[in-house]
């Protein structure tokens, strides 16, 4: 028997819960100074196992117990503490002094501080969640630091010596952690591995964004000679047992930078008054195999993410923009949902089959959107689809009325886009227009969702479900209590509806309170995510959902398309069965974490333009809505969503905040979320990525709230 297990032996039968050390070498009959240091190593080592629990303050030991620790991931604060992300979705708080040595990301066991209802302790880190920095290089006299972008890894890194790479001071570079302290005082201490430039550089801003969120364009080299093997023009052998769809007109509708095409569609009207539509999908699945190398590497990425001017593709470009992308006049392999909807919008039949298209066009929204509004050139351009065009403009119509009637709730939200010079400096930021085009593809794509998903339910099969939970109960009331202020009314119920809250929208769209209830309702709502459990989708008043339409760039369609083949070709196994089911759990967990940090890093991306582009708005006068209220100030919003800060120091006079309704007071100035506000941009600190704002002019003149 080994000492640790001759220690676990004894403890266990020890009459007290806690022991010391010295208690424990009497037991054992440590005699001398090496018996004593052969026990303090293996104490050491079964702290580190979980096997034993040690108490810092009483200086004890006690064996771990069922329910002592539990498993989450930590997100640092830049001032030391932090919170525990459990899977049951209660966060937990942790005290600086309770940190442990732990770092921003990092996967560690914790155990619940007794007396609390939310606070924890870091009892041992699992696994370190970053392993590179993207920061700043300081080089004074003889020492060396990075300095990290993200606020949230709370120390500079050490830079060990003559692992510089002969990096200048003040620039952006890429430091690989070489060495974490486990004492929770000292720095981490790490190689330079990458030079990105000075912040001045021209792209240097997005390198150092896509690389602290772990981005890249590149594939490794398994990746890109498994790609460079596929051909690109399709083989005789891929005709085989598909439905051949060439004859008809199926065409894409995208954005006019799009390279990824991943859907078309088609329509045609019925004699009994009924719509047959076809949604094409891009079969990425004859290309990416299971456990292959492109298989891997997507599972990892999760999905494609989209910069300004840059995207970091989930597939290689070979892919992506190649054999898998439904350019016109080429033969291409798709999945095809083909779908019976009447005049309710209902759809009555069905049928999903593997199918070979070839686009006769690829028009842009705004092609579509022309045609809408009359334009006879571009009507002219598009003859012999327009037949086509304005019979799925009268079936969007007939979903979307469909969809509103049984509570879909529509958010008013604000894509941007960023105009450049030939520097690459971002001369205007321009809200994206959502345009009836853009909604009739929305709402073919939805229907195509649900229809497979409903499907693949209906047979019982494993599935990636896209779900989205109802609103968080706490926060809802704050919403309730909000509309009872404005005198908005809304029927309350123990079950809340999609109607219910799509109703108080209606309502808040005739008073000057829409933006402040859209912004509200918004942060009420939980976080969409993917389930290997259907539990609905809330937001869409959808009973059931996926994620079919773009292969190309999410890893779940990637999924679903897998398991719809072999469902409708008859191949089901119980062997199929049993590996689809792991495959669709663990598609459904990483998707969601990789989908989270996609949208971190696409929000930071932006910020970092727009903070590019406030630079040239310093001194200038806007228009602005309140976006957001709290104690120590408000933000203000332009038109365009750049969004700055106005401290409360600067409003004069002592404001007093009201959570309730979202604003701070003085008795005679009321500050409230979604009121217009005179702004003047004041200073833009781009390290930080923050804008600072000044009242343009006397507050009671511009708050419609003031008194």
């Amino acid at each position: 028997m080994n000492i640790n297990q001759k220690i676990l032996d004894i403890i266990k039968n020890i009459e007290t819960d806690y022991f010391t050390a010295k208690q424990l070498n009497i037991l054992l009959g440590s005699k001398s100074t090496a018996d004593r240091q052969i026990v303090a190593k293996a104490l050491a080592e079964l702290q580190s196992q979980s096997e034993i629990l040690f108490d810092g303050r009483s200086r004890r030991y006690r064996i771990v117990r069922e329910g002592d620790f539990s498993k989450a991931v930590f997100e640092s604060n830049a001032r030391g503490f932090g919170f525990l992300i459990r899977e049951d979705g209660d966060d937990l708080f942790v005290p600086a002094h309770r940190v442990n040595g732990a770092f921003h990301k990092d996967t560690v066991l914790y155990k619940r501080i007794e007396g609390t209802d939310d606070e924890a302790e870091i009892v041992k880190v699992l696994s370190r969640g970053v392993s590179s920095i993207v920061g700043t290089y300081d080089k004074t006299n003889n020492t060396r630091f990075v300095i990290p972008d993200d606020k949230h890894f709370v120390k500079d890194i050490y830079i060990q010596p003559k692992k510089d790479l002969n990096a200048k001071n003040g620039q952006k570079v890429v430091v690989k952690i070489n060495v974490y302290p486990y004492d929770g005082h000292s720095k981490p201490e790490g190689e330079i591995t990458q030079i990105l430039g000075f912040p001045q550089n021209k792209n240097v801003d997005m390198l150092s964004v896509a690389y602290a969120y772990g981005l890249t364009d590149k594939f490794d080299d398994e990746c890109v000679k498994y790609a460079m093997k596929i051909p690109q023009t399709l083989q005789e052998k891929d005709y085989v047992g598909r439905k051949d769809l060439r004859g008809k007109r199926i065409f894409t509708i995208d954005g006019a930078d799009a390279k990824d095409l991943d859907d078309a569609v088609s329509v045609s009207e019925n004699g009994d008054g009924t719509y047959t539509l076809g949604v094409h999908i891009a079969d990425v699945s004859n290309y990416v195999k299971p456990q292959s190398a492109i298989d891997k590497e997507a599972f990892a990425r999760g999905t494609s993410v989209y910069f300004p001017e840059t995207v970091f593709p989930m597939l290689p470009r070979e892919l992506s923009n190649g054999i898998c992308s439904l350019y016109e006049h080429v033969d291409r392999l798709t999945l095809t949902c083909e779908m019976t909807i009447d005049k309710y919008g209902k759809v009555t039949d069905s049928d999903i089959y593997p199918s070979v298209i070839n686009s006769c066009h690829r028009l842009t929204y705004d092609e579509v959107q022309a045609i809408f509004d009359g334009d006879k050139t571009v009507i002219s351009q598009y003859s012999d689809i327009y037949d086509d065009l304005i019979a799925m403009k009268r079936l969007a119509q007939i979903l979307q009325n469909k969809r509103n009637k049984r509570g879909n709730i529509e958010f008013a939200s604000k894509e941007v886009y960023f105009v450049h010079n030939d520097n690459g400096e971002v001369t205007d930021v321009l809200l994206r227009e959502n345009t009836f085009s853009h909604q009739l593809i929305e709402e073919f794509m939805i229907a195509a969702n649900e229809t497979v998903a409903e499907y693949a339910e209906t047979c019982d099969y494993p599935f990636v479900y896209r779900v989205h939970d109802k609103p968080d109960a706490e926060k809802l009331a704050v919403l309730f209590a909000l509309l009872k202020g404005l005198g908005i009314n809304v029927k309350q119920s123990q079950e809340v509806h999609n109607s219910i809250l799509q109703d108080a929208l209606s309502q808040a769209e005739k008073t000057p309170y829409f933006h402040l209830v859209n912004d509200v309702m918004l942060r009420s709502m939980q976080k969409a995510k993917y389930s290997d459990v259907n539990t609905g989708h809330f937001g869409l008043a959808s009973r059931c959902y996926c994620h079919f339409t773009s292969p190309i760039r999410r890893y779940p369609d990637l999924v679903v398309h897998r398991i719809l083949k072999t469902a409708v070709l008859g191949k089901m196994t119980d062997k199929a069965l049993r590996a689809y089911t792991d495959m669709a759990y663990d598609a459904a967990k990483q998707s969601s974490v990789r989908e989270k940090i996609a949208d971190e890093a696409e929000r930071k991306a932006d910020d970092v333009k727009k903070c590019a582009y406030a630079e040239r708005l310093i001194g200038k006068t806007f228009t602005a809505r309140i976006s957001g209220v709290t104690e120590r100030g408000i933000y203000a919003e332009l038109p365009n969503t750049v969004e700055g800060f106005i401290s409360v120091d600067k409003l004069g006079g002592c404001f007093k905040y009201n959570p309730a309704l979202f604003s701070l007071s003085n008795g005679s100035v009321k500050y409230a979320l979604g009121d217009e506000v005179q702004i003047t941009v004041a200073s833009v600190n781009k390290q930080a990525c923050k804008i600072d704002f000044d009242l343009g002019n006397c507050p009671q003149n511009t708050s419609k709230n003031s008194k």
